[in-house]
């Protein structure tokens, strides 16, 4: 019986071959937001997918249209914008929202509020730390889009006038079990702004790497989308 042995050279080469597989495989299933990820981590913000011309075209969130002509008064809200997302991705995720490294002027006072898919948020003070959760939805189904809503307001009783407010609108897509419910999607939004029925206490969700990937650090500077809302003057 004849043993064949394999020569060094015809080894390495075996090896080579074989990485250069697994490395592939690699790259195809972070392509599709299959990643070494787990239920609880964020998917690479590629996977999120936005349109302003309910679904007609799709991009960045740079397509993202914000309302500029409107400023919020004390015991009311305006709503900042109104757009679709969709996960693109493979990965069975839900939509969440955060009002990340927030800012409020001149001693001024400032609510903001989220709707996603069928998931309503509530009014939330901009107070405490960074990265407040506002609203988060079920499992979205892959390329299924849902209408998302931005609110910002100013507490009735707040008397300072003309003061800035930053919301440092961030989303993200948090990865979940394969049989988690399922987001119906469908429009979760009022329509339009109104005003303050009550407003509850600033509260951070459970930021996972979204606040490394919104805030530029670590090693999930990509998982989180920074949206780069603009700027809203209170009015005087």
């Amino acid at each position: 019986m004849e043993i064949s042995v394999l020569s060094s050279t015809a080894a390495r080469g075996i090896s080579t071959a074989l990485l250069v597989g697994a490395a592939g495989a690699a790259l195809t299933g972070l392509a599709a937001g299959e990643s070494a990820a787990a239920v609880g981590d964020n998917l690479p913000g590629s996977c999120q997918k936005f349109s302003q011309d309910s679904g007609a075209t799709w991009g960045d969130a740079t397509v993202i249209t914000w309302n500029t002509a409107d400023r919020p008064v004390p015991g009311s809200e305006i709503r900042q914008a109104a757009f679709q997302v969709k996960n693109i991705c493979d990965t069975p995720a839900k939509f969440q929202v955060y009002a990340g490294d927030w800012a409020v002027s001149n001693g001024g006072a400032a609510t903001v509020r989220a709707n996603a898919g069928t998931a309503r948020g509530v009014v939330k003070q901009l107070a405490g730390t960074p990265g407040i959760l506002l609203v988060e939805t079920g499992r979205l189904s892959k390329d299924k889009p849902i209408s998302v809503e931005f609110f910002i307001g100013i507490p009735a009783s707040t008397t300072q006038q003309g003061f800035t407010i930053t919301p440092d609108w961030g989303t993200a897509l948090e990865e979940v079990s394969a049989d988690a419910p399922v987001d119906p999607g469908g429009n979760g939004g009022t329509g339009g702004s109104g005003s303050l029925d009550g407003v509850t206490g600033s509260s951070s969700g459970s930021l996972g790497d979204l606040v490394g990937g919104l805030f530029g650090s670590g090693s999930a500077a990509s998982a989180g989308t920074t949206l780069k809302a603009p700027t809203v003057v209170a009015a005087r």
